[in-house]
């Protein structure tokens, strides 16, 4: 679509909003992708902004393509902003160029752009290769030369626009990409879809804001003397000011009004101030033209106004000449939307249902008249204003077919629930539709649920549950129950499986396309509900059902789900061979695929060989990036790729997969596993604030949803590493302890043995809290018992050592223990951020026995590989006890002398006498006997004077003995 420049006069009272975009199209053309929101009302200008700003940049060798929202009430065109951009390039660079830039699964955008060839059949997959698609030939033509596209009337766009720009400005990177969109603000009710989207859209670093104000009184002057030439007369600014409220278009109308001698009473009458002079014919050729929306292409006017072509002709011409309409390429557009829709509200009922059947009647004849877009939404759109219910219930389900091939599930659930609302006025709706009244409710369904719609599916499918007869139609129904667990299942919600057990035993046992999807269904979510036995037995028939009915898709899902169980249960080699057999199953269907690659590496990263699960996730990715998914199914996978990764201590790239992952919003679950990792990188590099707050949004979310026990696993073992980090051990064997219960039979491998170690550090830190293990003999039994249990059958791994090492002595003090520990993480490929942590223990227990000079060279190395990888957290706590032990890291560097004729010992047990510390703390807290501790405190009272500890503080205290640190 070209935008009109219709300009008349110059951009009055917008200097700082045009300065605003050329800001940041700067930053788009220095490669950072940028969307700029435009709102403000209707007439206040948005589009002659947009227009300006075009000018500008195309000037300055930009690209510039524009796309404009039909006022369809959500049913004209599919995509209409975004289909008039891509048509912008397809007219720059033909259909060839345009696919070859498209990239991989480049003929999705035929379901755009029919002209590009057929788009293949995908359902709900396909949808996602769309987005992909456009987000990626958009990066690589601004890659040319910067590319801006303007996306005009947001408030008018279809579900599936909203959904696509989301997934664009998320996904858009590292090019020169400026996206203008343009939305009415005082259209924006509180339920109207486009809100939320705007407050997600503006949550994003990479968007704009410019809210267009109405002008003040003097730019109200400046805009009127160069609309008349003149400078205006005060009395007649006054009224404007006054009538206009500072809204441009209104100024421009009554600035014309004033020239015609008359100042109309009301908004509408203005509106019309321009139309009323024209003779009838081109008013009522003007109403007609309204009936169509913004804009009508010549050829279908010619048809629809039935006349000849002279008087038509003379009637747009005098339609032009008065401001009222422009002409378009080969078509005509309103000058202003204001208008059209004063227009449109101007016709009288009749009229008005006969200017629709007339669109409706040329369109349904002559569909060749428009070739370049599908045409059956527009006819049901038509036909539903005349109120003509025959032809559009049939219009309506033929447009949600045409609607399903261009991707739109949205906008064809919308039509198809539009057929059901008029069933019942339908003579033989069942004739026309070719299924039952259920049949169509289904549909709608399955189109919700691929539209990503699950609030409205849950509606749907309940909906169809009450309709259906359960003993007589038990297919149907058994396929509405695997559909609400599914439904239930994504939405978090409770009795999903339950609704899924339902459906098995509903469904007809033999062999069938329904059976298979429904047990397939019923087998993944006992395996993620942990009820591993149960999902190996339905595992089976899934199986051999699909086996009978041919369906290898599902053959392969009852692979991933029989390997997935297996690992969980502690088979780790007949696991991973179930896994590997699914492959090249899988390899037939994109979605079974993307979990064959998900599943295998998170086997491998739960198994500890993070360089085998590196390598799955990363060969996932590149298929995902060959099938244009690297947004979607990449996304998942980048978070499978950055686990293990940190594992191995490669931190700044898993960052970037990180912040790129959460940035493009997987799903709930995987979200929440990125957030986690990306909370545990920020703990290990010192923020432990940051980590905390996680662990609160975390928490947060788990109160409104289901969680997955994996899920919950994560958040634990989180909000346990973090309570260690502030020193709350107690919080931390809480988090463990609540998380596992008593159920330690009923405990996962690869999940619990990490947390088990959590829960070893923190009863460590309460038995030397305590200086005594009497007394927390429970704990370390259920703990051990956790630990032998997971264990059992486990390869080994790092964490059965860690284990041992943190129960070993009183509370992990056995040098021997961590020596051990140290070793088979070194031997072992990660985690690697814990041989520091190891040789940091390591070190304490050295000092405790004596070994002073050997803790010493440890705690340097454990000091050096916390500095490798960034790990500050580590390294402050490595630095604090070489302070307290009087270690000094670097050698050569002398201690400090400290003043009063103290010594460094005695300056570190005054501070702690002074915090009110006995002889026993100030002993635990400095490696030292609680005697030992006696000698020095006797020493210090000596030295200073004083009668008693209290004193001593005090001396402290008043000569600012405390601020003197030792190194």
């Amino acid at each position: 679509m070209v935008i009109h420049v219709t300009r008349t006069m110059g951009l009055v009272g917008r200097e700082r909003q045009l300065a605003d975009l050329r800001a940041a199209h700067a930053g788009a053309c220095a490669g950072e992708p940028v969307t700029v929101l435009v709102g403000g009302e209707a007439g206040i200008g948005k589009t002659r902004l947009a227009e300006e700003f075009v000018a500008e940049v195309v000037a300055g060798g930009a690209r510039a393509v524009a796309g404009q929202s039909v006022p369809l009430d959500g049913e004209g065109p599919a995509f209409a902003p975004l289909v008039g951009a891509l048509r912008g390039l397809h007219a720059e660079f033909g259909a060839q160029r345009l696919l070859e830039l498209a990239g991989p699964g480049g003929d999705a955008l035929a379901g755009l752009v029919p002209e590009l060839g057929v788009a293949p059949a995908e359902g709900p997959e396909g949808r996602g290769r769309l987005y992909e698609v456009v987000t990626s030939l958009f990066e690589r033509v601004a890659a040319d030369r910067p590319l801006v596209v303007v996306l005009e009337d947001l408030q008018w766009a279809d579900s599936p626009t909203r959904d696509l720009l989301r997934f664009l400005v998320r996904g858009v990177r590292d090019t020169r990409l400026t996206i203008l969109a343009t939305y009415r603000s005082d259209e924006l009710h509180r339920g109207h879809p486009l809100r939320p989207l705007l407050a997600e859209l503006d949550r994003l670093r990479q968007v704009h804001r410019v809210d267009l104000p109405r002008l003040d009184a003097d730019e109200v002057v400046l805009q009127l003397r160069e609309l008349l030439g003149r400078p205006p007369e005060r009395t007649h600014v006054d009224r404007v000011v006054r009538r206009s409220e500072g809204i441009p278009f209104f100024v421009e109308e009554l600035a014309h009004a004033e020239d015609c001698g008359a100042l109309p009473g009301s908004l509408r009458d203005l509106l019309l101030v321009r139309v009323e002079p024209l003779s009838e014919e081109t008013q009522r050729l003007l109403r007609l033209m309204s009936a169509a929306g913004n804009r009508v292409d010549h050829s279908v006017l010619e048809l629809v106004a039935d006349e000849q072509s002279g008087p038509l002709d003379t009637a747009l011409r005098e339609a032009v000449s008065a401001g009222v309409i422009v002409v378009d390429g080969d078509g005509y557009a309103f000058r202003h939307a204001l208008l059209r829709e004063a227009l449109h509200d101007d016709m009288l009922p009749g009229e008005h249902a006969r200017m629709h059947a007339r669109y409706a009647q040329a369109l349904e004849a002559h569909p060749e008249l428009m070739p370049n877009a599908p045409t059956a939404a527009e006819v049901a759109h038509h036909w539903y204003s005349a109120h003509d219910v025959e032809r559009a219930f049939t219009w309506s389900l033929t447009a949600a077919d045409e609607l399903v091939r261009s991707y739109a599930h949205a906008t064809a659930q919308q039509l198809l629930e539009r057929a059901l609302e008029l069933w019942d006025q339908v003579a033989e709706p069942e004739r026309v539709a070719g299924s039952d009244r259920l049949d169509v409710l289904i549909r709608a369904a399955t189109e919700a649920y691929a539209a990503g719609e699950t609030e409205r599916t849950l509606s749907l499918v309940k909906e169809g549950l009450r309709l259906v007869d359960r003993s007589a139609d038990p297919v149907r129904a058994g396929w509405l129950l695997a559909h609400l667990g599914s439904v239930k299942n994504r939405l978090g919600r409770p009795g999903a499986i339950e609704a899924l057990m339902e459906a098995r035993e509903l469904i007809p046992a033999e062999p069938s396309v329904q059976r298979a999807e429904a047990l397939d269904w019923l087998a993944t979510m006992l395996m993620l509900d942990w009820r591993f036995a149960e999902s190996l037995e339905v595992v089976d028939e899934v199986e051999r059902v699909a086996g009978v009915v041919g369906l290898d898709r599902i053959v392969a899902s009852a692979q991933i789900t029989r390997g997935t169980a297996w690992v969980h249960m502690g088979d780790a080699e007949k696991a991973l061979g179930e896994l590997r057999r699914a492959g090249p199953t899988a390899a037939a269907e994109p979605d079974h695929l993307h979990r064959y690659f998900v599943n295998l590496s998170d086997a491998y990263t739960l198994l500890g060989r993070y360089r085998d699960a590196v390598d799955v996730a990363t060969e996932g990715y590149e298929h995902a990036r060959q099938r244009g998914r690297k947004r979607t199914s990449g996304a998942v996978l980048a978070g499978n790729a950055a686990e293990p990764m940190l594992a191995l201590g490669d931190w700044e790239r898993a960052e970037r997969m990180i912040a790129r992952g959460l940035e493009l919003v997987p799903p709930p679950n995987h979200e929440r596993h990125m957030i986690g990792l990306q909370a545990w990188l920020g703990l290990w590099r010192g923020d432990v604030d940051a980590a905390a707050a996680a662990v609160e949004r975390l928490r947060a979310g788990m109160t409104r949803r289901v969680v997955l026990p994996q899920d919950s696993r994560l958040v634990a073992r989180l909000e346990a590493d973090v309570a260690l980090a502030q020193g709350d051990a107690e919080r931390a064997w809480a988090a463990v302890t609540g998380e596992v219960g008593a159920r330690v039979d009923a405990a996962v491998p690869g999940y619990d043995l990490p947390l088990a170690f959590a829960g070893a550090q923190a009863l460590g830190a309460r038995i030397r809290a305590a200086g005594r293990a009497a007394g927390f003999e429970p704990d370390a039994r259920w703990l051990r018992a956790l630990v032998a249990q997971v264990a059992h059958g486990w390869p080994a791994g790092v964490w059965t050592v860690l284990v041992d090492a943190e129960l070993a002595g009183a509370g992990g003090t056995d040098a021997d223990a961590w020596d051990t520990a140290l070793a088979a993480l070194r031997t072992a490929e990660g985690p690697v951020h814990l041989v520091p942590y190891a040789g940091f223990r390591l070190g304490q227990a050295l000092v405790a026995t004596g070994r002073r000079d050997r803790a010493l060279d440890e705690l340097r190395q454990a000091a050096a590989v916390a500095d490798s990888l960034g790990a500050s957290l580590f390294r402050g706590w490595i630095d604090t006890f070489s302070r307290q032990a009087h270690l000094p890291l670097v050698s050569g560097v002398p201690l400090p002398a400290v003043p009063s004729g103290l010594t460094v010992r005695e300056h570190e047990v005054l501070r702690l006498v002074a915090a009110g510390r006995s002889n026993r703390e100030i002993g635990e807290e400095l490696f030292i006997s609680a005697k030992t501790a006696s000698v020095h405190v006797s020493n210090i009272l000596a030295k200073l004077g004083a009668s008693g500890r209290g004193e001593a503080a005090a001396i402290a205290h008043r000569d600012g003995l405390l601020g003197t640190a030792a190194s």
